[in-house]
């Protein structure tokens, strides 16, 4: 069973998709450290969420075609520390969040206080922190795409 769900989070975590107006789903890889992501839909976003147990830096990539589109993430806590990534365990309150517009071909790299934030989600109480991300497509936008990579060697941003 737990070789079946290290299949399947492996699978999620290494598919690009495009995505068209009507549907989205996030396309995220695999990292040097195994942080494992989920990628779910909802109409006209992309969604992911990812362990972010080693507070790593990361980039988003992507594009936003006809328009712009909004572009989000937020360290949060979950309960657990490891297992398979479900939306239910995650818990509501946000650490850091930050959002800004992107046209065309975009590339965000995950600001420095993401890391401290992070640090709320302690192991001892049973906690592990995760990122979550949105891009949302905005009105006239017909095309968008998302690839997450969380890595060490990337830097970060200001």
């Amino acid at each position: 069973m737990r070789l079946a769900t290290a299949l399947v989070t492996a699978l999620l975590c290494g598919i690009s998709v495009l995505f068209s107006s009507s549907t989205s789903q996030a396309a995220s890889s695999t990292t040097p450290n195994d942080a494992a992501c989920f990628s779910y839909s909802a109409p006209r976003a992309s969604n992911a969420v990812c362990n972010y147990t080693f507070g790593q830096p990361f980039v988003l990539k992507g594009y936003s075609k006809g328009g712009s589109s909004t572009l989000s993430y937020a360290v949060q806590c979950r309960r657990g520390t490891s297992g398979p990534m479900n939306g239910a365990l995650i818990i509501h309150r946000i650490w850091y969040k930050r959002s800004i517009t992107v046209r065309g071909n975009f590339e965000v790299h995950g600001a420095r206080n993401a890391l401290p934030a992070a640090r709320h989600c302690a192991p001892s109480r049973g906690m592990g922190p995760v990122l979550t991300i949105n891009l949302k497509m905005g009105e006239g936008t017909t095309r968008t795409n998302l690839a997450i990579t969380l890595d060490s060697s990337l830097p970060w941003s200001n």
